[in-house]
């Protein structure tokens, strides 16, 4: 513990740089994030906390690196479904250690799964990925007293059982309808088991029927999970401060010891600091966010950049919020149409929605952040994915056409009167901050009275604000949990998915095709039905889906065992127990 507290000192500089070369044992990884938003599985829905949670905790079953829809065995070995569809039995690994030295066995699995249903926290993903197949619902626990209404506690018990009791090595899941995503799904960190008795030793929910309601929808980010872990990883959580995590390897990891033994993941903003830190060699990876920036690192002895044909599991769009929160809310200005703010509906009259689409350059975007590495997405989930449409038109930079929509906005009143609103980004991300400032470039230029300001926030405060519903407009993307178009398009278009509690999108005509696609298995009718959402986004502009660009990914050469899986969490996309040093 000693030695690698004085690596953490030696390595964690505020906003700056490492001290000297990362050691041979270590792997130091500098993210362009503000760090993990929680640690523990049930909360956590972002990228920078599930890079860390897919180290130290695991799930049933895993993907299998580099694909992103194949499995294989995790903490369980085998698994069987019933003639129906709706239980799924998993067969444990025997002797399988926690990081706190107990042995994992069903009664943590279920522990694990009834403690994201109970929290049912509408900021994690327990509740919106598996909330519908558990309990045949997808509320949450943002209304406690709603969700006792819909949810008993018999339901959340009887979801998952040990049919061999708590200290056997079987498990049986229970859903509602079949469902031939499930074990894509399971794999997500979400799902994660957890050492129960570590749990509630340290004031977690004790996982009785008798405190249950006592958790729902609770801020479990004032818990102990949040900060602490006992996992069954290969690697274990040792300090997380705003500037670094540090984790180091788990001997009795049931997989084998890792090669490298410390991992440091440093939370540096500025791309140059990055950039710096791999060309001295004081960090093994970075995240490089914007391709322009490759060409500081192009010939720089020791770094490697993986490019080519490597998948793409992500999109980020530019979302419209339909019902704005305008109290106390500096971003509204006003909060009415008169010229200094906009009003809480602003974005529902379809003609500013069609004026803004009509005011982003997508080549630009693709030619100057993108350096021509680049394509244009014509609907909202990746172009590999099942049902994507590309022959849809995209509405790109057209002046004459936004003016023609802002004309005839709020019945002629918008463009006589002007607005002013502030959209937000993540701090840190210039390719987002960058698609804000070409529209507010173009909004301005249009007429004098239309006034856009943009600003950035740092990652945690940034999902706190839009989640908060007073962001008018922000950009921000998803990463795929699993491999199907659903886990894109209900979570940007579905009145019940988990942006609508962002942007309280609804729009009936694309909810029908949504919840048709939902209940049939057949990929042909699947494929169909979301090609009709992409004409019905062209047509509607409920959402605004950004260019992206090829995938790289950028390294050390001292690091062996490199690959690239877009599904994993982490900005990286592999996992620390897979790579060595040379």
């Amino acid at each position: 513990m000693n030695k690698l507290l004085t690596l953490f000192t030696a390595l964690v500089i505020l906003g700056g740089l490492a001290l000297a070369q990362a050691p041979a044992d270590t792997f130091v990884y500098q993210s362009f994030s503000a760090g993990p938003v929680s640690l523990d599985p049930v909360r956590a829905y972002d990228s920078a906390s599930g890079g860390i949670l897919e180290n130290i905790y695991e799930t049933l079953y895993t993907f299998n690196d580099p694909a992103i829809d194949e499995f294989v065995p995790a903490l369980a070995t085998s698994y069987s479904v019933s003639e129906d569809g709706t239980t799924w039995t998993f067969q444990l690994r025997d002797g399988v250690q926690f990081h706190s030295g107990n042995t994992m066995s069903c009664k943590d699995v279920e522990y694990s799964l009834q403690y994201g249903l109970v929290v049912a926290h509408p900021e994690g993903a327990v509740s919106y990925l598996m909330g519908g197949q558990f309990l045949g619902t997808l509320a949450d626990g943002s209304d406690p007293e709603g969700y006792q209404a819909e949810v008993s506690w018999e339901m959340i018990d009887g979801a998952v059982e040990c049919p061999d009791g708590p200290d056997g090595l079987v498990v049986d899941l229970n859903i509602t309808a079949p469902d031939p995503a499930l074990l894509a799904i399971l794999a997500y960190t979400a799902f994660s088991v957890i050492d129960s008795q570590f749990a509630i030793e340290n004031g977690q929910w004790d996982g009785t029927e008798a405190t249950w309601t006592d958790w729902i929808g609770r801020n479990v980010t004032e818990e102990f999970l949040q900060r602490n872990a006992s996992g069954t990883g290969p690697y274990q959580l040792v300090e997380w401060t705003e500037e670094a995590l540090v984790a180091k390897r788990f001997d009795d990891y049931w997989g084998g010891a890792a090669p490298i033994e410390n991992v440091v993941v440093q939370y540096v903003n500025e791309q140059s600091t990055r950039t710096l830190a791999i060309q001295q060699g004081d960090a093994d990876a970075i995240d490089v966010p914007e391709r322009a920036s490759l060409v500081q690192l192009r010939g720089s002895p020791g770094v490697v950049i993986f490019e080519g044909d490597l998948p793409d599991t992500s999109i980020d769009n530019v979302f419209f919020n339909y019902a704005i929160d305008t109290s106390n809310n500096e971003d509204v200005g006003s909060g009415q149409l008169d010229g200094n703010g906009i009003p809480g509906d602003f974005f529902t009259d379809v003609n500013v929605r069609r004026g803004f689409a009509h005011l982003f350059d997508h080549q630009l975007i693709i030619d100057e952040i993108y350096e021509g590495n680049g394509y244009v997405v014509t609907m909202p989930m990746p172009a590999a994915f099942l049902g994507y449409n590309p022959d849809v038109p995209v509405r790109t930079l057209d002046l004459e056409a936004a003016e023609q929509y802002f004309r005839a906005a709020f019945g002629g009143e918008l463009w006589e009167k002007g607005f002013e609103f502030t959209a937000l980004h993540n701090a840190g991300n210039t390719r987002r901050q960058t698609a804000l400032e070409v529209i507010k470039s173009n909004l301005e230029f249009l007429n004098p009275k239309f006034r856009m300001n943009v600003r950035g926030l740092p990652w945690s405060d940034f999902l706190a604000r839009t989640g908060e519903r007073k962001t008018p407009m922000f950009a921000l993307g998803w990463g795929a949990d699993y491999a199907d178009p659903k886990n894109f398009i209900n979570t940007f278009l579905d009145n019940d998915g988990f942006y609508s509690g962002r942007t309280s999108v609804d729009f009936p005509e694309i909810q029908a095709l949504i919840d048709q696609a939902d209940s049939i298995v057949d990929p042909a009718e699947r494929a169909f039905l979301y090609k009709e959402i992409g004409i019905l986004v062209y047509d509607l502009v409920p959402i605004l889906p950004l260019p992206e660009q090829a995938n790289y990914l950028v390294v050390s050469d001292r690091l062996e065992g490199v690959y690239y899986n877009p599904i994993r969490s982490s900005d990286i996309n592999f996992l620390w127990k897979d790579i060595s040093k040379n």
